[in-house]
Parts: C-alpha cells; sequence; structure tokens
C-alpha cells in the first residue's frame, strides 16, 4: 500500500479553508430513494476538494432546492434542512452514500413491518 497523493483538501500549516457559502453552489447529481436523497454539490467558493461535496439528507430534492441555502454543515436548526451524513467527493463517496439510502429504506421497511405485526 503506497502512500495517498496530496489532494487540494490538505491544509497546508497557518492556512484556514474559507467555509463555503450555502448561496453559491451547483448540484452536479442528485439520487433519490424513497426516504433520503443523496446530492454531489459544487460549492463555487470553496476551494478544498475543489469545492465538491457529498451530502445525504431525509427530504425531497424540491424542499431542499425551495430553502434556497444549502449548508454542508450539519446544524440543529429546525428551520433549515440539514445533512444526517456526509462523505467524501469521490465515486466511491457516491456509492457508498447511495448504498447507504438503499440500506436506511429497507432498515425503515423492516422496521414498519415488524411494528405492523405487534
Amino acid at each position: 500500500m503506497g502512500m495517498r497523493k496530496p489532494s487540494s483538501s490538505w491544509i497546508d500549516k497557518g492556512k484556514e479553508l474559507p467555509n463555503p457559502r450555502p448561496d453559491n453552489y451547483k448540484i452536479i447529481r442528485h439520487h433519490k430513494s424513497k426516504s433520503f436523497l443523496v446530492i454531489e454539490i459544487k460549492y463555487l467558493d470553496c476551494i478544498n476538494y475543489e469545492g465538491r461535496k457529498i451530502l445525504v439528507f431525509k427530504c425531497e430534492l424540491e424542499d431542499l432546492l425551495k430553502q434556497k441555502l444549502i449548508d454542508p454543515h450539519f446544524s440543529d436548526d429546525k428551520n433549515f434542512i440539514s445533512p444526517i451524513a456526509r462523505f467524501e467527493p469521490t465515486e466511491e463517496g457516491w456509492t457508498a452514500a447511495v448504498h447507504m439510502l438503499n440500506y436506511f429504506d429497507e432498515s425503515e421497511s423492516d422496521l414498519s413491518d415488524e411494528y405492523k405485526r405487534r
């Protein structure tokens, strides 16, 4: 196993990366499961990972877009939809996020069936 090639997400000592502006983005792709949504988003003013992030939400894409601001950080603020998970912005990260959505949907169905039997 070799050393990992440094990417733009590595921080040089003494340099602080800016937070992405939640109103300055472009959605690259999305995948919707029964209850969950994964998006790959590019924050146009962000430099780590070239501004790309993979975020998982429990909502519809339309509801997320209505709020106009998509903050990649976790939050307890009930006024905004916040991600429930984040993944490395790579193909592996995208695949893992989609698998997580499918697993959660199956788990919810299994739990619903279990409660119906009681």
